[in-house]
């Protein structure tokens, strides 16, 4: 469009020309008539010149104004190309992220694991042992499975050692050997204990272990109240007890 008011107004500057010399001879042929009417359209032209030339101005700013908004849309579609740093720090975010995920999650997996094994107490799963159907054996190898991880503290010991004790003192150890869920309770306090103290030769960890053989042993049914090997874990129990004052 702007091209077009280019060529109207050199068109209408030629004829601006052309009438004015029209005018001048007209004038000079005294023929003053002719000559105003050629002066008429020498303005005419001009008019059209001027009015050419403010459209061509329009159109071009237009024009230019248009290109521009069209560079400045294709300049901010364009994607801009990554320089290997910047992917190689887009990477390492990522990676960063999915670790800190992934650690959250097995955090949150423990922690309801930690609030289960919580809430259970180990009366509860030595209960739910002694109760389900199986022979005596199946029952004491479910309790020595779980008696193999469980997490106990110093303070529980102390007081599982007591019991142990107290109970042997009483003879209430094998006062009643079908009670499938006191013997098994009595195993594994008597396990729990020495899982914690190990390979330590002390006497509690010694009496711990012979009232864990004689506990055993009697509510399987592989030795009898009065068996020599009873009798024999009995004695080296009281020895135990005496080394440690008891």
């Amino acid at each position: 469009m702007d091209d077009l008011f280019l060529i109207i107004s050199f068109l209408s500057f030629a004829a601006i020309i052309i009438f004015a010399i029209l005018a001048v001879i007209q004038f000079a042929k005294k023929d003053s008539q002719k000559g105003k009417k050629q002066i008429k359209f020498t303005g005419i032209a001009g008019a059209i010149m001027v009015v050419s030339f403010i459209g061509f101005g329009l159109t071009s700013d237009s024009s230019d104004t248009t290109k521009n908004d069209k560079e400045k849309v294709e300049t901010a579609t364009e994607p801009k190309e990554e320089t290997p740093e910047e992917k190689a720090l887009a990477e390492q975010k990522a990676k960063e992220e999915a670790a800190a995920k992934a650690k959250a999650e097995e955090e949150a997996r423990l922690k309801v694991e930690q609030e289960a094994s919580v809430a259970v107490t180990w009366q509860d799963k030595v209960k739910e042992i002694a109760t389900m159907d199986g022979t005596s054996t199946e029952k004491y190898d479910a309790v020595m499975l779980y008696a193999k991880d469980y997490p106990s503290t110093e303070a529980e010991i102390k007081e599982f050692e007591q019991y142990i004790i107290a109970e042997y003192k009483s003879k209430n150890y094998v006062a009643d050997i079908n009670n499938a869920e006191y013997m098994l309770s009595n195993v594994f306090r008597a396990n729990v204990i020495n899982n914690f103290y190990g390979e330590d030769n002390t006497p509690i960890n010694s009496f711990a272990s012979d009232f864990y053989q004689n506990t055993k042993y009697t509510y399987r049914g592989v030795d009898t109240l009065d068996s020599s090997a009873v009798r024999s874990n009995e004695r080296q129990m009281d020895k135990a007890l005496k080394e440690m004052g008891k």
